[in-house]
């Protein structure tokens, strides 16, 4: 292949149609920093982002570290048939994996210098996650549970608590600390996200099994990982809940509304997936993408209400 394939190949790996799902993620958490202005949640004479640090926050934890941990797992899966945001996976360049890496390692070092310490040790903790995660020396990805809990602490509370900081940075203003709500917060998001996670792994098992990957769906089962997606599901609808407490006058009814979607989405799919076939089963993981969206919303309305 030539440089420039290589190098096209190598973009399509860090898959750019991620980015927008988790640059939306990164702004709940912003946008979740701004009422620890004031306990009433209002926002002062004055509300103004540096837009610099929110630039620096976006390129740091979406195009690279998590273009690069993507661009890293595929340095080793050599994916042939479509995979999460990506359906005709190119063959990765030899220098993926180390490509991969730098990104990731650049995103820490512009994180902790551009938004701050705080924000920087998170993506430096997550850059170990990735390594761990798809490494053949270690390959959590292939040992199940181990995968749910890396996904969940990264994706799922890594990136919510990443932009609470990122949020409370650029306030040109200054914020005071945001006490337990944003841990509460990011245990909920975490959850969710493992609560998605085994959903973007039944439509693969049997393209897994054909490898021999063991995988946390391939491990349990379609019916199993659905059962574990709803009581994860429900258990970060309680962690919302009790990261509300802050505002008792926060109206609950767009989480319940959210929550109630999410957990119906799955009752259906689990009574239906015996006769589902694979894209039946990725259609219900886009779906539950979709009310992820629903969940966000319904989450700063209760915020914002």
């Amino acid at each position: 292949m030539t440089l420039r394939t290589d190098a096209s190949s190598a973009l399509k790996l860090t898959r750019p149609a991620q980015w927008p799902i988790l640059s939306a993620q990164l702004a709940v958490g912003i946008l979740l920093a701004v009422p620890v202005l004031r306990p009433d949640g209002g926002f002062g004479d004055r509300l103004a982002f540096s837009p610099w640090i929110l630039a620096a926050a976006w390129a740091a934890w979406v195009p690279l570290l998590n273009g690069g941990t993507l661009a890293f797992n595929s340095a080793y899966d050599r994916d042939t048939g479509p995979v999460a945001y990506l359906r005709n996976p190119p063959p990765p360049p030899a220098w993926l994996a180390a490509f991969g890496l730098a990104a990731m390692i650049g995103g820490a070092l512009l994180g902790g210098l551009s938004v701050g310490l705080g924000f920087g040790l998170i993506t430096l903790v997550c850059v170990l996650l990735s390594v761990l995660y798809s490494h053949p020396a270690v390959r959590l990805k292939a040992r199940p549970g181990l995968d749910l809990l890396t996904n969940m602490i990264g994706y799922g509370a890594g990136t919510t608590v990443a932009g609470i900081l990122a949020g409370r940075a650029a306030l040109d203003s200054g914020a005071p600390p945001a006490g337990g709500f944003g841990l509460w917060f990011g245990v909920g998001f975490g959850l969710l996200f493992g609560s998605f996670y085994p959903l973007t792994q039944i439509y693969q098992i049997r393209a897994d099994r054909g490898r021999g990957d063991r995988t946390l769906a391939t491990a349990l089962g379609v019916r199993r990982s659905l059962v574990v997606a709803l009581l994860l599901g429900l258990a970060a609808g309680g962690a919302f809940w009790v990261g509300l407490d802050v505002r008792p006058t926060a109206p609950r009814w767009p989480l319940i509304a959210a929550l109630g979607l999410w957990i119906g989405h799955l009752v259906l799919w689990l009574n239906g997936a015996a006769g589902f076939t694979d894209a039946r089963h990725e259609r219900g993981m886009y779906i539950a993408l979709a009310l992820w969206a629903v969940t966000d919303l319904a989450i700063l309305g209760c915020w914002f209400g």
